[in-house]
């Protein structure tokens, strides 16, 4: 769950985004910090630390990121530096991603096949999807061959499952009520 202080962020941070009209560049540096601090444990303790003094936070993060990102996203870290806000930074990322998706109309739907899809079944289970839920779709697809065939697709809290071993699960509850009764 987000802290509420992280949604706050991200909400100023993508309001002034496109006051400024640089929604766009605010995306690609937000993706940039949030990958840099999901590859680099070691950075996301060095934000967390209480015995590392906010300048050594500040400075560190404009180290990492001064010639990579805007002035606005270099602006949004040295705030949250000079309120100790910087274990934040991994939800404000999520958040802004939430908020920019939203705003765009696009909605992220996770797909787990079996074996994994080709292009052209990817294209037309996402088109499908789109004609459904008039969103724009971002697929997420991952393979779990415990499935057995098929696929699952989850749409927030929705999860439409066509895997064998789910109709397999089906047949045997069938099978083991009928055998009860």
């Amino acid at each position: 769950m987000v802290a509420k202080a992280a949604r706050r962020y991200a909400n100023a941070f993508l309001i002034t985004a496109l006051e400024k009209d640089k929604l766009e560049k605010a995306k690609e540096d937000i993706l940039l910090i949030q990958n840099t601090l999901d590859q680099s444990a070691d950075l996301r303790l060095f934000l967390r630390s209480p015995i590392v003094r906010k300048e050594q936070k500040k400075s560190a993060l404009e180290a990492i990121f001064e010639n990579k990102v805007s002035e606005l996203s270099i602006n949004l870290l040295h705030v949250l530096s000079d309120k100790g806000r910087e274990p934040l930074l991994g939800d404000i990322t999520r958040h802004f991603i939430e908020l920019y998706n939203y705003h765009h109309g696009i909605i992220e739907v996770q797909i787990t096949s079996s074996a994994g899809l080709d292009n052209e079944q990817l294209e037309r289970l996402v088109k499908k999807l789109e004609s459904v839920t008039g969103k724009k779709i971002e697929a997420i697809v991952s393979v779990d061959e415990n499935l057995i065939g098929g696929l699952t697709v989850r749409i927030d809290d929705t999860v439409v499952d066509g895997s064998v071993k789910f109709k397999l699960n089906e047949l045997k509850e069938r099978f083991t009520s009928a055998a009860v009764d």
